[in-house]
């Protein structure tokens, strides 16, 4: 065959593969350009949050074990997490809560983090939503010291601790307003009552709020903004006698005392008590002067409205 015809066709052929190429090519491109802008995001979004390429962030809360195993070190989570565990195991400024030291040792506390300290973020509360509704069912096998811990990138340059007590109320309205169980019948819903305390998933919560801002009260200072989410029932086992309560109490007290520059703020009382006011205790301020809360109730959950 002559092989100027063979190269003729070969080139032909060719060319009519590359043409083919470039039809199906440009008819795809519109789906090859989204599939490339989402692999970018992606990307784009595991280095923001120091996550591996390839890796996903969790999306229930973590032991201390995953913590440290997802996390590395000079990651923001990490730092958080350090800092956090930091003070806990500080063996010269013994941290008040003796109860949470115990509870990290005995690896009963999980762990959720947030990538900034905006409290009012939607994506915030929808985590922590989803991180109490993992917890809860598993809370019990985890020990008579557990909690779930709320632990956000720090900030360098924090907010007031006014700016942090009403993205802080704003927290807790946006899990009520997404709460998927209704409030329990025996808490009032009434913030301002002995008996009052904040509920998620049916189950009643006492927490507590650290904050870089806090500078005279210690103990509720963090270099990054930290939730602590206690269900109530652990301080049923911890303080089943009257007596335990008042010795338990008695040595935080004199714990504190040492820790802070400032006097024991008088707003920690026993729950139920008639001059007793939980919600205060969640947001000590900086000063002895009784904390307030923007709301007299939580919100409705819309969650149960739709249901209904």
């Amino acid at each position: 065959m002559d092989t100027t015809l063979v190269n003729s066709t070969s080139y032909i052929f060719s060319g009519l593969l590359f043409a083919l190429f470039a039809l199906v090519t440009y008819d795809r491109l519109p789906v090859i350009v989204k599939e490339f802008s989402s692999r970018a995001e992606d990307v784009k979004g595991k280095i923001k949050s120091n996550l591996p390429i390839g890796a996903t962030a969790p999306k229930k809360p973590l032991t201390r074990a995953e913590v440290t195993e997802l996390y590395p070190e000079g990651t923001w989570q990490r730092t958080a997490y350090d800092d956090y565990v930091g003070v806990l195991l500080d063996e010269e400024l013994v941290f008040p809560c003796i109860y949470a030291t115990k509870g990290f040792k005995s690896d009963d506390q999980v762990y959720v983090f947030i990538d900034s300290d905006d409290l009012s973020d939607p994506r915030h509360i929808r985590t922590l939503a989803d991180g109490l509704s993992d917890y809860l069912p598993k809370a019990h096998s985890l020990g008579p010291n557990t909690s779930l811990v709320l632990l956000a990138k720090q900030n360098p340059d924090p907010r007031t601790v006014e700016e942090y007590q009403s993205s802080f109320w704003k927290l807790l309205d946006g899990l009520a307003k997404i709460d998927k169980k209704p409030w329990p019948t025996d808490i009032p819903k009434t913030i301002d009552d002995p008996k009052w305390c904040f509920c998620f998933a049916g189950e009643p919560f006492f927490t507590v709020i650290q904050t870089p801002a806090h500078v005279q009260r210690r103990s509720r200072y963090a270099k990054g903004l930290t939730i602590v989410f206690q269900p109530k029932w652990i301080f049923n086992l911890l303080f089943s006698t009257d007596a335990k309560r008042a010795a338990a109490l008695g040595k935080v007290r004199a714990l504190l005392a040492k820790y802070d520059p400032i006097p024991v703020s008088p707003d920690l009382k026993n729950y139920g008590e008639p001059d007793s006011r939980e919600f205060e205790q969640y947001f000590l301020l900086d000063e002895n002067v009784s904390a307030t809360t923007p709301y007299a109730q939580l919100s409705d959950s819309i969650e149960l409205a739709v249901q209904n």
